[in-house]
């Protein structure tokens, strides 16, 4: 099979056959016997050798590989260990950009894709899901004390009941490199965190490493993503503005492809002292000077993620629930 043929099959697999990066970034990371073992898939290493007509040990030790650069995923079966290949574009991305191994044409091809292909793509993937996968989670101590957090609100308790844990580098700052904020601070959890240390593509840490990953990130003006639901948590990512794969799409074309939290900022007037440390941490323009020099609230556009509350220093910033429990999915 022509190695252009291979990677277009597999770009196809994933649903991305219509992009002319995608193959490349496919024949950058699997040579053309891996790709051949890719589109034999699923099997596992006995039924894999048979179908390319290699001994097992070989189809074994590629799988290992492939499975290392994160284009398999296993699950075990009575008849031995299966192997598949990504379900899709986003699994493809959030895994392979995490091989530990990644030159950096690849990841420099990775944001390529990005700036030139996801914005198109972005706008599909928002007509199709009828809501997004993603969802704020607000910094626990900017919820005002008469509101109530529920425990899939608060990145803490999430920590305090997952395991294992792992920390990763985050995809788009490790892509994108466009500012200066940390990038291995975003995390991996219950089963996501088991595949993560398997894989080693991350480091496995304990409850207390964590919950100081968490409190960094909030410092460092990045804001918690996990995923949009009320249990089964794989991810808590501290997402910014500058490289985000997400927020850049709904700060310039309004795509939904993040949910905000339960709450919005409220501003206590007489507490306010004018000084704008809030302004330049809020990403979503839900903050503005009004007469006075007080700050206002627009919010419409406030994703409840509590950053401005971090660093006010009269305290006059706090969460107030403005969406009901069921806005948040099962």
């Amino acid at each position: 099979m022509p190695e252009d043929e291979r990677y277009q099959k597999l770009a196809e697999k994933i649903m991305m056959g219509n992009s002319k990066i995608i193959p490349r970034l496919l024949e950058m990371i699997a040579p053309d016997r891996e790709a051949d073992l890719l589109l034999a898939l699923p099997a596992t290493a006995g039924q894999a050798a048979e179908k390319l007509g290699i001994d097992e040990p070989a189809a074994q030790e590629m799988l290992d590989t492939l499975f290392r650069k994160g284009l398999v995923f296993k699950k075990s079966k009575p008849e031995g260990v299966e192997y598949r290949f990504c379900r899709d574009f986003m699994q493809f991305h959030d895994a392979s950009i995490l091989w530990p191994e990644a030159p950096r044409e690849y990841l420099d091809l990775w944001q390529e894709y990005m700036e030139t292909e996801w914005p198109a793509f972005a706008e599909i993937v928002d007509k199709l899901l009828p809501k997004p996968v993603a969802r704020v989670v607000p910094v626990a101590e900017s919820v005002d004390a008469r509101q109530q957090i529920l425990a899939f609100e608060d990145v803490r308790e999430i920590v305090e009941k997952e395991s294992p844990i792992a920390v990763v580098n985050c995809t788009c700052r490790l892509t994108a490199h466009k500012c200066d904020r940390p990038v291995e601070i975003c995390l991996q959890v219950g089963k996501a965190g088991a595949y993560t240390i398997d894989r080693g593509s991350g480091r496995e840490i304990d409850k207390e490493e964590a919950l100081r990953l968490l409190r960094q990130a909030e410092e460092a003006g990045l804001i918690h993503v996990t995923m949009n639901k009320t249990s089964g948590f794989h991810f808590i990512c501290n997402c910014c503005d500058d490289c985000c794969i997400t927020f850049p799409m709904l700060i310039e074309k309004r795509l939904k492809l993040c949910d905000p939290s339960r709450y919005a900022a409220v501003v206590d007037a007489e507490l306010c002292d004018g000084c704008g440390e809030c302004l330049e941490r809020c990403y979503f323009g839900a903050l503005a000077e009004a007469e006075g020099g007080v700050v206002a609230v627009e919010q419409e556009e406030c994703m409840g993620c509590g950053l401005c509350q971090v660093v006010c220093p009269a305290g006059a910033l706090s969460l107030v629930t403005v969406r009901e429990v069921d806005y948040i999915p099962t």
